[in-house]
């Protein structure tokens, strides 16, 4: 992550931006959770070791930013999709992946962005358990399976298991190391890019918003 109050308060504009635009996006990629039960948490699959590379995804990650800012929309989509594979609770790059998305007119790939970014931002406050919880939810469905607007597609799933097994290695509390206390964090003071993003204010707007697709 990147926590600098400068480049979070552009984001969280950047943000903004592109959810007002694309409320027809917002308004299909909402997932609604009430009368579902979360099933007892479960075991992810079992991935090898270098999986997730935080400095290999920064790479990309900085490539895609470059790449936005020139408007070269098929290298930012493309690096900022490799650098979610390396690392997929980057913020930002979910934000420069919607970008490309809008830009190209995929709906397609505006659906799963959004679906993505706005289900991290909702885990402000929540302990890791929730998130590896929230993200093997989503894996456990099928292709075709619908959700009120939200058809679940072999990519969406597909993330939402790389996404299960991240928070599940990263959770101190089910594998704690040496160095960590096996307290209960909260998924954003292990990636605080999100909290920083919301405490600037401008993004209380946002807030709103993303939490509403991803309920």
């Amino acid at each position: 992550m990147r926590p600098t109050v400068k480049s979070a308060l552009i984001s969280a504009l950047t943000a903004i931006a592109l959810l007002s635009g694309c409320s027809d996006q917002v308004e299909i990629a909402k997932v609604h959770h009430r009368n579902h039960f979360s099933p007892p948490q479960v075991p992810p699959p079992l991935w090898p070791e270098g999986t997730f590379d935080e400095a290999k995804a920064k790479t990309q990650f900085d490539i895609a930013k470059a790449a936005k800012d020139k408007g070269d929309w098929t290298q930012a989509r493309a690096a900022a999709e490799a650098g979610l594979t390396l690392w997929p609770v980057d913020i930002e790059a979910w934000e420069t992946l919607m970008a490309a998305c809008d830009a190209q007119e995929d709906v397609a790939c505006q659906h799963y962005a959004t679906f993505f970014h706005a289900k991290l931002i909702s885990l402000n406050g929540l302990p890791m358990r929730s998130a590896t919880l929230g993200f093997q939810n989503v894996a456990d469905n099928e292709v075709g399976q619908k959700a009120d607007n939200f058809t679940y597609d072999k990519k969406t799933l597909d993330m939402a298991v790389r996404l299960w097994v991240f928070c599940d290695q990263h959770d101190v509390v089910r594998h704690p190391t040496e160095k960590d206390e096996p307290t209960e964090e909260a998924f954003d003071q292990v990636y605080p890019y999100v909290p920083v993003l919301l405490v600037i204010g401008v993004g209380a707007g946002l807030l709103t918003a993303v939490k509403e697709v991803a309920k």
